[in-house]
């Protein structure tokens, strides 16, 4: 009798801790709580795809980034996976901002303050491409679009920002506090 309930307590156990696993790795279970908002600005979908190798840099100090400009927006894409950053001062930053950064795909943005030892642009002499408006380019897991000139989106699969000289808007999942504001809707 002894063996028996234990065996059968072992094997309740045993389908507990199968089940337990199973409903946490089924997908499905992500709320919406967990989830990234969605926005119509952030599909990057619709721009017509161009070859990154024209944005690449070939300079060693440049550490394999990519660079593009849009009006008066500089950016660059890299140098690890998911990260993003462009040289810019829109009117609803705060004070002291000279640009914004996506790090990574788990923090940002951020904005890139005076006196950050962050590079924005490249090291070495490179002559800056224009990405054209309505053109995207995906780089390790990054895409920046120009939407029109002047206007620069990038995110990752979580994360992004969208950039002009008069406005910005990040985009993050909801709950998160890996990032900078954005700027207070005015009613």
């Amino acid at each position: 009798m002894r063996a028996s309930r234990l065996a059968r307590a072992s094997a309740t156990a045993i389908v507990l801790i199968a089940a337990a696993l199973i409903a946490v790795t089924l997908p499905g279970n992500v709320g919406p709580v967990d989830a990234a908002p969605r926005s119509d600005a952030f599909d990057l979908s619709r721009y017509r795809p161009v070859n990154p190798d024209t944005y690449r840099s070939l300079s060693y100090a440049n550490r394999g980034r990519h660079f593009f400009v849009s009006g008066t927006v500089r950016c660059q894409i890299g140098p690890q996976p998911n990260a993003a950053a462009c040289r810019v001062k829109p009117r609803t930053a705060s004070p002291g901002v000279i640009g914004v950064a996506l790090p990574s795909e788990s923090q940002g943005p951020y904005w890139v303050r005076r006196g950050s030892s962050y590079q924005l642009g490249p090291v070495s002499p490179f002559r800056t491409p224009t990405l054209k408006a309505g053109t995207r380019v995906t780089v390790a897991n990054i895409t920046c679009a120009a939407p029109k000139t002047g206007v620069v989106i990038c995110r990752n699969w979580n994360r992004g920002f969208k950039v002009s000289r008069s406005a910005h808007t990040f985009r993050y999942p909801h709950g998160d506090r890996a990032h900078d504001r954005n700027p207070r809707v005015r009613r």
